[in-house]
């Protein structure tokens, strides 16, 4: 596997992102109320797999955007340099370390499964060349070694709107899915906790964001995005916060709006987190230019 810090424009060999069809939205699931998604809920969510000699870790997220394309965030990219080989697994419903069978729960009367998710490994990974492993340009492509097979689990999220402006995100309550990632070394998620959920998040100024924040957030920017959440429901780094595109008055599409690249416990307010995210729209042309490695 390569890593490369690009640029340019390369090659255009694949369908363009933006004519697939992405962001996959049931209305009738938007008002569920379960913090536990459905099986077929959120496909595009990739659990990144990190292969040690000592076995397989899970910390870092990627989401889907093309049947051989996934968004990552770059300190995710970068930051288990030890690692044997990378894969990403695509449809997983429960956080668990066999990921060859099928993921069953019952709820009541409702009993549902989802299939075993699809394994794909890495090939090539693609780091913005401005990233210097702090908050900024904290993005990264990954090119799957071969096309994921879409199913009703598994499925891209759209790209921003072209114009989505800089401040029409803030002061919003925006859904963020993914897995409970662990408040302390050594936390262990119970049973319920090993299901992949949909949380939501407040976002906040940048001016009350750097008023609280850590002295290296001080330095925030448009290309930068920052919410409070509940402490027992932050999630791993990657995991997409969303926006939905609204056609006709309905509900059409979920788009991607932000990764988190980093987080805080507040004192104050009590029991929150501060979390701050990588906004993907200052990023679209640098991603479809870079969706055709070679």
């Amino acid at each position: 596997m390569c890593v490369y810090f690009i640029l340019g424009v390369l090659p255009a060999l694949l369908t363009p992102i933006a004519g697939l069809n992405c962001g996959n939205l049931r209305e009738n699931q938007l008002y569920s109320g379960n913090e536990i998604t459905a099986p077929d809920e959120y496909p595009w969510i990739g659990r990144i797999g990190y292969v040690h000699e000592n076995g397989t870790t899970f910390t870092c997220f990627a989401v889907l955007i093309h049947q051989r394309y996934a968004i990552a965030t770059a300190f995710c990219a970068l930051s288990n340099a030890d690692f044997d080989t990378l894969f990403i697994l695509f449809g997983d419903w429960r956080e668990n370390e066999n990921f060859k069978v099928r993921d069953c729960r019952r709820e009541g009367n409702i009993f549902q499964c989802s299939p075993p998710p699809q394994k794909v490994e890495i090939d090539e990974l693609v780091v913005h060349p401005e990233y210097k492993n702090d908050i900024h340009n904290n993005i990264a492509l990954a090119k799957l070694v071969r096309d994921v097979e879409f199913t009703d689990y598994v499925q891209p999220i759209c790209l921003p709107p072209v114009k989505e402006a800089d401040g029409n995100q803030i002061a919003q309550r925006l859904e963020i899915a993914g897995f409970r990632r662990p408040l302390w070394k050594g936390q262990e998620a119970d049973e319920e906790g090993e299901w992949r959920r949909k949380v939501q998040v407040f976002t906040a100024s940048r001016d009350f964001c750097e008023s609280v924040a850590y002295p290296d957030w001080q330095n925030m920017t448009t290309n930068h995005l920052c919410a409070l959440g509940d402490e027992e429901k932050t999630l791993y780094f990657g995991s997409p916060l969303m926006g939905i595109k609204i056609v006709d008055e309905k509900p059409k599409n979920f788009y991607l709006v932000a990764l988190p690249i980093s987080y805080m416990l507040l004192y104050s307010p009590k029991n929150l987190t501060l979390q701050v995210f990588v906004r993907i729209a200052p990023y679209r042309d640098w991603i479809l230019k870079n969706t055709a490695l070679v």
